[in-house]
């Protein structure tokens, strides 16, 4: 998709400004190759020449990036916000069915025990980087903070939260081939990639998890490119168990001595499986934590009704509260089977969130009172005229 550069600007950006964004603050070190694409991108704005970027941009000047993080956007071809909202590298997928072998499983005939899954339809569409701008502002930080334990480096490019949790970019690189997550395109269908317990390595973010989402056809065997749609531990769980997001994310990465199965079984052997008994020097070869900046929580909508309680949205997720509506308050629960939910714009377009047979989401979850959907594109919240879930109407 051919873009014009200066469609990726939420404002322009003066020569001198640019000069003197590092003044007096702790430096930073990009890649040339990142300088020099950015450096391009500035030329096609301004339409003049600029003085060298240098290998330099301050931390401390991050308040300069989150402004615009449609230059950084620009920088990268575009593909940050595509790969997290929009259908590049991505191919829509009717609904099949998947036939699997249990291992180590028979059925009463003594024949492998066989079991099928039905994958839903999912479709994707363009991403418009004006949309992008006009719904996230200054709510996305797109600064690479790279990260490096042992053998592998994760670099995170993007961010962008609501009040429910979170939408992160990041790729993962080892020269020697990224083994510690397992991933293909049925687990991008399904509950995302996952940790590889045959392996030494481990990560997440202590602040919320989610569902992994692999580039299959960006990535390579050295490096993947993830989308991860989580959800904050605060808001699931409360803050007697979890502090809210303030400014940032804590990055926790870990090298093992041992893969992940070797260590539960030395937990088992050592401390009848309870690892608080067991030193950390004696499993963790190398342990960090990084801190990722993030911005402001994206500002969202309440819709109400009176049949089916409440939903709460944002351009990147929506969560329905069901507890307060009449036709849904006896439901114990709500993944099974799968309400029907439409977002109706004003022009009278739709969008089709999740249903039976259909999940246009990044991840979706349930809970005892509604459910939680994370979008696979962004929701347009300047024009919802309504949202339906089956036959309620939801209303501002």
């Amino acid at each position: 998709m051919d873009r014009k550069p200066n469609e990726h600007f939420i404002r322009d950006i003066s020569l001198e400004e640019f000069d003197h964004i590092t003044d007096g603050v702790e430096d930073h070190v990009f890649s040339d190759g990142y300088l020099a694409r950015k450096e391009s991108i500035m030329k096609n704005a301004t339409s003049a020449k600029i003085t060298k970027l240098g290998a330099k941009v301050a931390v401390a000047a991050a308040a300069v990036i989150i402004a615009t993080p449609f230059i950084v956007n620009a920088a990268t071809g575009g593909e940050l916000f595509d790969r997290l909202w929009g259908n590049e590298n991505k191919k829509n997928v009717e609904s099949h069915v998947e036939t699997f072998v249990e291992e180590g499983k028979k059925d009463k005939d003594g024949n492998d025990n066989v079991y099928t899954i039905t994958y839903p339809k999912i479709e994707y569409v363009e991403s418009d980087p004006k949309d992008v701008e006009r719904l996230l502002g200054d709510k996305i930080v797109t600064e690479p903070i790279v990260c490096t334990v042992g053998e592998y480096t994760i670099t995170v490019e993007g961010i962008v939260r609501d009040e429910r949790g979170l939408v992160v970019a990041y790729t993962i690189e080892r020269a020697a081939g990224v083994n510690c997550l397992i991933y293909s395109q049925l687990e991008n269908e399904s509950k995302g990639a996952f940790l590889n317990d045959d392996q030494n390595f481990e990560f997440g973010f202590k602040e919320g998890s989610g569902k992994i989402w692999v580039d299959m056809e960006r990535s390579t065997e050295t490096k993947l490119y993830c989308s991860e749609y989580m959800q904050d531990y605060n808001h699931v769980f409360g803050p007697e168990f979890y502090p809210p997001i303030t400014d940032h994310l804590t990055l926790e990465m870990t090298e093992l001595k041992m893969t992940r199965n070797e260590r539960w079984k030395y937990y088992d052997e050592h401390n009848d499986n309870r690892p608080e008994g067991v030193p950390e020097s004696e499993v963790v070869k190398e342990s960090k934590t990084f801190t990722i900046p993030v911005a402001d929580k994206l500002n969202e909508l309440e819709l109400k009704s009176s049949e089916g309680g409440i939903i709460k949205i944002s351009p990147i997720a929506m969560e329905w509260d069901a507890r307060s509506g009449s036709k849904t308050s006896s439901r114990s629960e709500f993944t099974y089977p799968a309400p029907t939910i439409k977002i109706v714009y004003k022009d009278g377009s739709e969008y089709l969130v999740y249903s039976e047979d259909t999940n246009n989401v990044g991840y979706v979850f349930g809970s005892d009172y509604g459910l939680t959907a994370y979008f696979n594109r962004l929701a347009d919240t300047d024009n919802i005229a309504k949202i339906t879930i089956d036959d309620m109407e939801f209303t501002l």
